[in-house]
């Protein structure tokens, strides 16, 4: 009876991680890095620099890069965004990522990313993507960010933005903070040998929160990670480590599961790897997380007996991955 409970329990996850697409395959990964307009010459510098880091950090870990600048002259950028992503999502089962850096604007209806020439809302990055099934990673690191959360979030997608409200509309470092830590091994929290989007987001937030405090300044930016589908995001003070230590209100599972094993800069052993294997592993992983979030409903034994068996399941998949990586 405690097992067909508890089967129950993880059927949520594990039926959607089975069908999750696979993240983490350089050879179907598209990736968008967009410098937004700064106004001013320091900003425009500034998101320059940190979109052009992180260009870098792709490097050999995508099968296309497009880098939109932010070069006076580029005043048809809004127009190469939406021609892009149009021709990306004529593969749906591609993986795409979408990172921003720049200013935003919100007027408590339009969210908008600001370019060179004409802005970008969030809805129309959600109507550009709309025929997309396969693996998002969407960062917007601007001011007025947070409702991109709620517009982009969806199956297989994870988003992250540097405010909790579209209100939150002073310059944000996050975006700084993120672009280092996505590409640097010194981001590696659980010491896996590779620095994820979570792991990326937590010691961004982290920087973030520390330069306020250090400069004895009122916090203006919040960032939010979102990767449940659930369209409300997850503060980084929720998690100790890699995992988060509140419950999140209603039905809606924890933020974490899914972008702690996402990967921008993909391990080179990661990408020998057949993809159903890595789906199978990433649905094993996926119930793993959920069982250990519901630690504290279940009695010692159930807990412990039940995760030796997905552990196992876990090693017998491992050894498989290592069998067909020998070939």
């Amino acid at each position: 009876m405690r097992f067909f409970l508890l089967s129950l329990l993880l059927l949520p996850l594990a039926k959607p991680s089975a069908e999750v697409a696979v993240f983490n395959d350089a050879v179907d990964r598209r990736v968008m890095i967009i410098a937004g307009a700064g106004g001013e010459e320091e900003y425009t510098e500034l998101f320059a620099e940190w979109a052009g880091d992180l260009a870098k950090a792709f490097d050999g870990n995508a099968a296309e890069l497009v880098h939109i600048t932010n070069k006076p002259e580029n005043t048809g950028a809004r127009k190469t965004v939406e021609l892009t992503l149009k021709k990306w999502v004529e593969k749906p089962d591609d993986e795409i990522w979408i990172l921003l850096f720049g200013h935003g604007t919100f007027d408590g209806k339009a969210a908008k990313f600001n370019l060179v020439g004409n802005d970008i809302s969030d809805t129309e990055f959600q109507h550009w993507l709309k025929p997309h099934r396969g693996p998002l990673v969407f960062i917007n690191t601007s001011s007025c960010s947070a409702p991109f959360i709620r517009t982009l979030s969806g199956p297989n997608r994870v988003v992250a933005t540097a405010t909790k409200s579209g209100y939150e509309q002073n310059f944000c470092r996050f975006g700084g903070y993120m672009a280092a830590a996505l590409g640097h091994a010194e981001a590696d929290l659980d010491k896996d040998g590779a620095v994820s989007v979570l792991e990326a987001f937590l010691i961004a937030s982290r920087q973030a929160g520390e330069f306020y405090r250090e400069n004895d300044r009122l916090v203006s930016e919040n960032a939010l990670l979102d990767d449940n589908g659930d369209g409300m995001g997850t503060p980084a003070d929720w998690f100790r480590g890699v995992r988060t230590q509140k419950k999140a209100k209603g039905k809606s599972s924890a933020d974490g599961k899914l972008s702690r094993l996402v990967f921008p800069v993909i391990p080179p052993a990661e990408k020998d790897i057949p993809a159903p294997l890595r789906k199978k592993r990433l649905a094993a992983e996926a119930k793993i997380e959920t069982l250990r979030s519901l630690k504290k409903t279940l009695d010692v034994e159930t807990y412990y007996r039940d995760l030796e068996k997905l552990f196992l399941e876990l090693a017998t998949l491992n050894d498989e991955i290592e069998t067909a990586q020998q070939k």
